[in-house]
């Protein structure tokens, strides 16, 4: 087990005793870590964990690939709230959507804390009530997948159908225990026993999970319950699997007065898009898309040959067809596809609509048509916006810095952050938010350092908490923006497993800047620059207050003034208060008694506080 946490083996499938034993033991040697989540917060927060009320009844054929929407499952077809319906989790998706089962109830909250290794039932899946009466064999199927790109499932935890009988007694038909990553198997069932075959018939899917967090992760696609055989053997689907119509290099997000001067830099010449022939045999597919802007109305076509252009479509072997990779002609992009406004915006947003024709059973069509927000915010972002893991470094002194290119010289004003709670708790740690210049893409000189802040928490959906800098600073082309941590403990940012941007992420652990490039790294950190307008949170925290500390560093005593009288706190990095007093708004501190080191101002006034950074020489 020693070797197993020195060597920083860490993947996402391990045992949670694993998992316990490396949070104990993380401080042991100064490296990266990325951890499972113990929270979803792609969940909006507003949910509660409330079942529909049944109203009717259903006929065959049922059907539904969770392609055509998200977060929770659909009320036509299910009761509950259990289970997360994405475009994230799977690996060689067969589609565009995915349910997702793990130990999390329907708020994406742990089920149960009374320990790490507490285990039992979780989630349920139940189809609405469906009329099998004067029927005698249905066929139930669907695709199962392990893991995915979250945390394995091990031997003890359990993924089972049930199936409710005359007596409304529920009687499982089929189950299985954890296993490792594999690609979607297909599972059929018959149901022909009498007790099962009656007008108000219903299935359900169920895991048992360690229920302490976000952690043994189950994926299911295509359900489909019919009495005609031949459908379900019918595998015959051409579809979308990713939710992605990238239109701009590297960037989800650029403000939009940044890419409206500069579109060249930022619009990309191509966009992949990637499709699954579920067929066995090569099919030809009439591919488009087209943009539409905030007010529905149509602004761009593309091909603009024609209505569509066509394609010859291989079925899956062992990878999907990516129209840049796969095609003789990718899929072009032009600066125009995203039109200039009339008057001065701070953001815009546009909805790029790709859909194929196909020759697919019309039940299959739904993931025909893919739809996609782009959004041109105050910020730039990397992101896809979801973490389907947390990062973080473990040495005092530690730096961590993400590269930015910014086109337009502007004012940056603030940072989004979002960080993931797990385990440890992070809440206390302070950090400074940090800007580097670039030297020859890594960072070098500081450009900004702020004052202390420490992680904060959303109750919005992927919330990002925004730090504003009390300096503003005028940046442009490349800058690093990240922070200096001041304990050696994780402090969890989230990342983002779908987009891959480790050539611009770096940390510095005292000997020198590497780029992130542990086990299970491969993501974009979740660290966005704000310029423009903020919040109005934001504007209110930050608002007419000025906080001074000089000298600092410091040798003998510092100064500190403040814009209104307060309460001081100072603080070591074990969490002890070595000094407290009160001011009108100016004082002066003796420190002569001070250890050399790095020490937390706390400034309280008004029921706010407010933190900086002493450097004692």
């Amino acid at each position: 087990m020693l070797i197993f946490i020195l060597n920083l083996q860490i993947t996402l499938s391990m045992n949670r005793l694993f998992f316990l034993f490396f949070c104990i033991g993380q401080t042991l040697i100064a490296q990266e870590f990325v951890n499972p989540l113990m929270l979803n917060t792609q969940l909006p927060d507003a949910n509660s964990r409330s079942s529909l009320v049944i109203s009717t009844t259903l006929e065959l054929p049922f059907y539904d690939d969770f392609s055509d929407y998200s977060v929770y499952p659909k009320p036509s077809h299910w009761i509950d709230k259990d289970v997360f319906i994405n475009k994230k989790y799977a690996v060689n998706p067969l589609n565009l959507g995915v349910a997702t089962f793990d130990g999390l109830d329907s708020l994406g909250k742990p089920r149960n804390l009374a320990s790490e290794t507490v285990h039992g039932p979780s989630d349920y899946l139940t189809s609405r009530p469906i009329n099998l009466s004067n029927l005698s064999e249905v066929y139930l199927s669907f695709a199962l997948q392990s893991t995915g790109i979250g945390n394995e499932p091990e031997a003890n935890d359990i993924f089972k159908i049930e199936c409710l009988d005359t007596s409304l007694v529920w009687k499982t038909v089929w189950d299985t225990t954890g296993y490792s990553l594999s690609d979607f198997e297909n599972i059929k069932i018959t149901i022909n026993n009498l007790t099962f075959l009656h007008n108000a018939f219903q299935f359900r899917f169920h895991n048992e999970a360690t229920l302490s967090g976000n952690f043994d992760h189950w994926h299911i696609d295509n359900v489909l319950l019919t009495d005609d055989i031949s459908l379900s053997e019918d595998n015959e689907d051409i579809a979308f699997v990713y939710e992605t119509s990238q239109m701009l290099n590297f960037y989800t997000s650029v403000p939009w007065s940044h890419f409206d001067l500069n579109r060249a830099a930022y619009m990309a010449p191509t966009m992949d898009t990637w499709l699954r022939n579920n067929y066995s045999t090569t099919q030809s597919v009439d591919y488009r898309y087209d943009i539409y802007n905030n007010q529905n109305e149509l602004i761009f076509h593309y091909p603009s040959t024609g209505p569509s252009r066509n394609d010859e479509i291989p079925p899956f072997l062992t990878d999907n067809f990516s129209y840049s990779d796969d095609s003789p002609a990718a899929i072009t992009v032009g600066v125009s596809a995203f039109p200039s406004s009339s008057i001065d915006l701070e953001s815009n947003t546009f909805t790029i609509v790709q859909s194929i024709a196909t020759d697919d059973n019309d039940l299959f069509k739904t993931n025909d048509t893919l739809r996609y927000t782009q959004h041109f915010k105050n910020y730039y972002s990397l992101d896809d916006g979801s973490a389907e893991a947390s990062y973080g470094i473990n040495v005092e002194g530690g730096l961590v810095a993400m590269l930015f290119n910014i086109s337009e010289d502007d004012t940056l004003k603030a940072v989004q952050i979002h960080f993931e709670e797990n385990f440890e708790d992070s809440d206390g740690l302070a950090f400074s938010i940090t800007l580097w210049d670039s030297d020859g893409g890594v960072p070098s000189d500081i450009l900004y350092q702020s004052q202390i802040f420490y992680p904060k928490y959303t109750d919005t959906k992927n919330g990002f908490y925004e730090y504003v800098l009390e300096n503003p600073i005028s940046v442009s082309g490349s800058i690093f923006v990240g922070w200096e941590q001041y304990y050696d403990e994780i402090i969890n940012v989230g990342l983002d497993r779908n987009t891959i941007n480790n050539n611009r992420m770096y940390y510095n652990l005292g000997a020198g800047w590497n780029q992130s490039n542990c086990a299970d790294c491969d993501g974009t950190w979740m660290i966005r620059p704000v310029f423009g307008s903020l919040t109005t949170s934001s504007l209110d925290e930050a608002s007419t207050v000025s906080l001074d500390v000089y000298p600092n560093p410091a040798n003998s005593s510092v100064n500190i003034e403040f814009t209104k009288p307060f309460t001081l706190s100072i603080y070591n990095l074990n969490g002890e208060l070595i000094h407290n007093d009160f001011s009108d708004g100016s004082i002066g501190i003796d420190l002569l008694s001070f250890s050399k080191g790095i020490y937390i101002l706390e400034i309280l006034s008004n029921d706010r506080k407010y933190r900086e950074k002493l450097v004692v020489q």
